[in-house]
């Protein structure tokens, strides 16, 4: 009997584990991710663009507004002038006189109506002042026809309020338990406007000491005996006059050249009321 040969095994072939060292994965690119960087470059480039022209047109707007003539802006607008705004004040405070004289009643309406009377009446008085020192300010740059229309729309409105203000008071002075009180009401209210025309009026008067020309007396004005000077007579006018004596409290005693040769009539003066020629 014949034998049969061996059989050979078969030689398993080596894993490439133990062949070779087994190299790191690359992780495959996925397609598109290159491109969305790119996208996302060119949109943060995009918005900087815009916020650089958004802080440019910022700056040239904060530029312009500097720059922009309002006056001319506010009269194309229909704004109010500085002059027309201080002529309504009048209008409003005078319609506030006109409903205070429709609610007094009785006595008691009466006797509280006093106060704000007096108050009333020196606002208005201000306020005329303020305008008509605006009116005179030629920066103010109002021209005859616009001056002119103003005035006439405020006289037409101050007219009208004049004739409710005069019914009431007509009114109220009818009632013969009101007429006294009121009497004092009216009496206080015109000491008031009096004393505010008064002080105003000095204000305007002290205000002149810088006027073209002339410079205002300080306490460090250096004045010496027979210096020329101008007072402010009686808070009334500046008169001419020389200096007599400068005092140790900074008080300048003055001879005025309306006194001529009467030296009795010299005095004393505050440097608020002083001023000397340029």
């Amino acid at each position: 009997m014949s034998t049969q040969p061996p059989r050979r095994r078969r030689r398993r072939p080596q894993s490439t584990s133990e062949s070779d060292p087994q190299m790191p994965r690359r992780r495959k690119k996925r397609s598109g991710s290159s491109g969305k960087k790119k996208k996302s470059s060119k949109k943060n480039q995009i918005m900087l663009l815009r916020i650089g022209l958004f802080a440019a047109a910022g700056i040239v707007l904060l530029i312009g507004i500097f720059m922009m003539d309002w006056k001319g802006i506010g009269k194309s607008l229909g704004l109010p002038s500085a002059q027309e705004r201080l002529l309504n004040r009048v209008i409003a405070i005078k319609e506030e006189q006109a409903d205070l004289l429709a609610s007094i009643r009785d006595e008691a309406s009466a006797r509280s109506a006093g106060e704000s009377m007096k108050d009333l009446t020196v606002q208005i008085a201000e306020t005329m002042q303020e305008a008509n020192d605006l009116r005179k300010d030629k920066s103010q740059k109002v021209t005859p026809e616009e001056d002119r229309e103003l005035r006439d729309r405020f006289m037409s409105l101050n007219k009208d309020l004049d004739a409710r203000i005069k019914q009431e008071t007509e009114r109220i002075m009818k009632n013969p338990s009101l007429r006294p009180i009121m009497a004092e009401v009216f009496q206080d209210a015109r000491f008031a406007l009096m004393e505010a025309q008064s002080e105003m009026r000095k204000k305007s008067l002290q205000a002149g000491a810088s006027a073209p020309g002339y410079s205002a007396v300080t306490s460090w004005t250096s004045l010496s005996p027979g210096d020329d000077i101008q007072a402010l007579h009686m808070n009334v006018n500046w008169q001419s006059g020389k200096v007599v004596e400068v005092a140790d409290d900074g008080k300048v005693k003055v001879h005025l050249n309306i006194h001529s040769g009467i030296n009795s009539f010299d005095q004393f003066y505050e440097r608020d009321k002083l001023r000397i020629k340029d």
